[in-house]
């Protein structure tokens, strides 16, 4: 079977059990040493986010949600491809691993750009004390890098480039308020009702991948990163 082609429609008991496969390989995983135990734990980081996302898609399955479809579909594409660039090298998983003290600076610094635009005198205590503990681990772990990793990119360096241009593209239309999703979600001729199953199906070729990769990459190396 091809797991990057999805069939439609995707019966729900066959999603649960590649569901089941997933977690019976992250619950497989061990770490192979010391050394390298930062990569096991980044790779079943990725696999509890594929699972909580499946649970997600999966009920937006059952109660018709659309959005909610769209939005687990959505990350579940995302963390294929941090996947599969995890797995291509122990230098790529580092990386991955550094963009979380990247993305927490973004996040805090946003967060306190938005005090000081509604009172450009207000006092951020308790962000200046998050970031500076923040950028010291970033400092304590030789983190160099200073803007977050781009998706996209990734998407091209892992082969997947114009599949998440394209799926990122459908399921943004649907996860924001654009006018397609406000004015003709469900408007007759305008709507689209194909587009749950399309979404639930591609979100379940997705985490058939990523067990895919992992199981392999298991079985190749154990834990252990490519060079």
């Amino acid at each position: 079977m091809n797991m990057s082609t999805p069939q439609l429609p995707v019966p729900l008991n066959e999603a649960d059990a590649i569901a089941q496969k997933l977690l019976a390989v992250g619950n497989s995983l061990k770490p192979v040493d010391d050394t390298h135990y930062y990569f096991f734990e980044i790779v079943r980081e990725l696999l509890d986010a594929a699972i909580k996302n499946f649970s997600e898609l999966r009920r937006g399955n059952v109660t018709g949600n659309l959005n909610l479809i769209a939005w687990a579909s959505r990350n579940l594409l995302e963390l294929t491809v941090f996947t599969k660039y995890v797995l291509r090298s122990a230098a790529n998983a580092r990386r991955f691993a550094d963009d979380r003290l990247v993305d927490g600076c973004e996040l805090i610094i946003a967060l306190r750009d938005l005090e000081h635009h509604y009172d450009l005198s207000a006092p951020t205590p308790g962000l200046d004390d998050a970031l500076k503990r923040m950028e010291d681990q970033r400092v304590a772990e030789s983190v160099t890098a200073t803007k977050h990793l781009e998706t996209s990119a990734l998407a091209r360096e892992v082969g997947m480039e114009q599949e998440f241009r394209s799926l990122n593209r459908v399921s943004s239309k649907l996860v924001h308020p654009t006018a397609w999703s406000t004015l003709a979600e469900n408007a007759g001729r305008s709507s689209y009702p194909e587009a749950k199953d399309l979404l639930f199906a591609t979100g379940i070729a997705q985490i058939s991948q990523i067990y895919l990769d992992v199981r392999g990459h298991d079985k190749a190396r154990g834990m252990m990163p490519l060079s």
